[in-house]
């Protein structure tokens, strides 16, 4: 699925902006001259756009251009059209770890992974690069300086370098500590020249707490700026006040704030999820919005005339459940075909695991409500939008922990009259397919189906063979490497339990897949053939995305094996037009990098 995106907007040109756009099933850069309405599209890779930018001046664009396994080099494109050249010279092939430009466009910097490090350059536009500095692991560029003095990097939130700030000119470097106690997240330096204050959230004390930190100066915390749950934060346009967006519980706000003090005022946006947003040098707030039943829309609201939101209808047949538990509530997003229940049930399980189902748009879900299934989706322990003890509180126990939930949320749909006993099966992607295959072995008597698309198989070869990023993140899930923690990583693995596993099973993995590798999934799916378990498998080719034409060919067929082994109501199924898997959805979480 292609996430919706907001603009990128020219900062010293506000009539330039660009977009990525669905192109013929590929997520390609457009051009978009705002006083004149007009678009043109700038590329035509065979892989699609994920990532791009705009020079302050607006008179080139840079887009990355990978291959199938996600690596490849930037781009750099005059805005009115034309050949492409390096974003710097000298670059070597990798990962885009962030591009960022100082005021003038005059300097810009790029972070590339190479194999297992973080190389860091410096250069003018279309030059060549000077390396600045390269680490183990994964460390992403947050930000360049307004004066291009100070370059911020990104470790791990609870790490003592979580944000390490270079200063080109001297080499000298200074850090910001975080720990399992107060994790630090960098976000981007004040646009204006004066103050190289450095956004940061903070994770401490239950809370999430925006605040400002000054290389060589202390952090300083804005205590009426402090959330129950995830938020992220963007300097405003007029580089003294700062736009905050808030998740709770499956749903977004925006509010507009004074640093220095004062109650912070929200913007008048729908009931939803605000899936990404930007801010265009004239104030106004560009964002892609989304709820249930709602595709995504790219909406504006500007902050000095709007007030009230355009109002939203209900939608039949969507609702949430709350389960609760010793713990906690296990909140669930609901949909459900028309007619009464009890109805056959499919458990879509998210992935991440550091991300949330949402009161948003999911084409998944409306297959299959009209292929006459109720469709649950959890958030489970681990996931955003409740709070740091929700997202952490569960004692390594990875993926154990979190089909405690699901079984829990399973009881109480057969309790509510929703689910139909001994019909409900499981269906996720990535780390949602994982806890699929995981269930299936675990729990083997409890569902009737268990449906996986790009799952970790093999948790301890995925950690061998997964991109840097995911290898911090599993180590921060699990409490250390395999080497340090050996039985936490037995515990979690689907190969562990595959002697129990009784099936059916739907898998469907991609042969380039550089989080979730394909090597694991044939190793599992060879035990399953060793041992007679009813199965079916698709390989499709690219990387662990894929292709929405892909995606959207594995899910027909997952939709079809479901429908062979757990029917829903005669009928249901004729008329089910083939989904299209376009629309995607996004995250604002924090860390959004970090997990599959």
């Amino acid at each position: 699925m292609i996430p919706p995106r907001a603009p990128a907007f020219a900062a010293d040109d506000p009539d330039r902006a660009v977009e990525l756009h669905d192109v013929a099933g590929r997520s390609q850069l457009v051009a978009w001259h705002r006083a004149t309405g007009d678009h043109r599209i700038l590329t035509h890779t065979p892989q699609g756009v994920d990532a791009c930018d705009l020079e302050p001046d607006g008179g080139h664009v840079w887009w990355f251009d990978a291959g199938p396994d996600g690596s490849g080099v930037w781009r750099r494109q005059p805005f009115t059209g034309g050949p492409a050249g390096p974003g710097l010279t000298g670059l070597p092939r990798g990962r885009p770890y962030g591009v960022a430009f100082d005021r003038a466009g005059t300097r810009v910097a790029v972070c590339v992974g190479v194999d297992a490090e973080s190389h860091c350059y410096l250069g003018r536009p279309g030059g060549p690069a000077h390396l600045l500095a390269t680490a183990p692991g994964y460390l992403p560029l947050v930000d360049l300086s307004a004066d291009g003095r100070l370059l911020a990097l990104a470790g791990r939130p609870d790490s003592p370098r979580a944000v390490t700030v270079l200063r080109p000119g001297d080499g000298h470097t200074d850090v910001l500590a975080g720990d399992r106690h107060r994790r630090v997240w960098a976000l981007e330096f004040r646009p204006g020249d004066d103050d190289p204050d450095l956004l940061v959230v903070v994770e401490a004390d239950g809370r999430y707490t925006v605040g400002t930190w000054r290389p060589g100066h202390d952090l300083r915390l804005r205590e009426h700026l402090a959330f129950d749950s995830e938020i992220t934060a963007h300097w405003y346009a007029d580089g003294r006040r700062v736009l905050v967006q808030h998740d709770r519980a499956g749903r977004s706000r925006l509010l507009l704030a004074d640093l220095d003090g004062g109650v912070p005022r929200v913007l008048p946006t729908p009931a939803g999820t605000i899936l990404d947003l930007a801010c265009a040098p004239d104030g106004a707030i560009h964002y892609v919005w989304s709820r249930e039943a709602v595709p995504p829309r790219h909406l504006v609201v500007d902050p000095e005339r709007d007030r009230d939101p355009a109002p939203v209808p209900a939608v039949p047949g969507r609702g949430e459940v709350w389960t609760p538990q010793p713990y906690g509530r296990i909140h669930s997003f609901l949909a459900v075909p028309p007619g009464p229940g009890p109805w056959p049930t499919i458990m879509l399980v998210h992935g991440g695991p550091f991300l949330h189902d949402r009161d948003s748009y999911d084409p998944r879900v409306e297959a299959l409500t009209r292929a006459g299934y109720a469709v649950a989706r959890t958030n489970y322990r681990g996931s955003s939008g409740y709070g740091p003890r929700w997202r952490h509180g569960f004692g390594h126990r990875v993926g154990l922990a979190q089909l405690e939930d699901l079984t829990a949320v399973r009881r109480h749909l057969v309790d509510l009259g929703v689910a139909r006993t001994g019909q409900i099966g499981l269906c996720g992607y990535s780390w949602g397919g994982y806890l699929v295959l995981l269930a299936m072995g675990v729990q083997p008597a409890d569902w009737a189906v268990g449906l996986a698309v790009s799952p970790v198989a093999d948790y301890l070869a995925a950690h061998r063979a997964t991109i840097p990023a995911l290898r911090e993140a599993d180590e921060e899930l699990f409490g250390g490497t395999p080497d340090e923690v050996p039985d936490r990583y037995r515990a979690a693995d689907p190969m562990t339990y595959l002697d129990r596993v009784r099936g059916p099973l739907f898998l469907a993995a991609a042969t380039d897949d550089e989080r979730c590798p394909a090597e694991a999934v044939r190793r599992y799916v060879a035990g399953l053939r060793r041992r007679s378990v009813p199965h079916e498998v698709r390989w499709v080719p690219g990387g662990h995305h894929g292709d929405p034409t892909g995606q959207t060919a594995v899910f027909t067929a997952l939709l079809r094996y479901a429908a062979t082994v757990l029917p829903a109501e005669p009928g249901h199924l004729t008329d089910v037009p083939e989904p299209d898997l376009r629309d995607g959805r996004g995250s604002s979480t924090p860390e959004t990098i970090g997990g599959r």
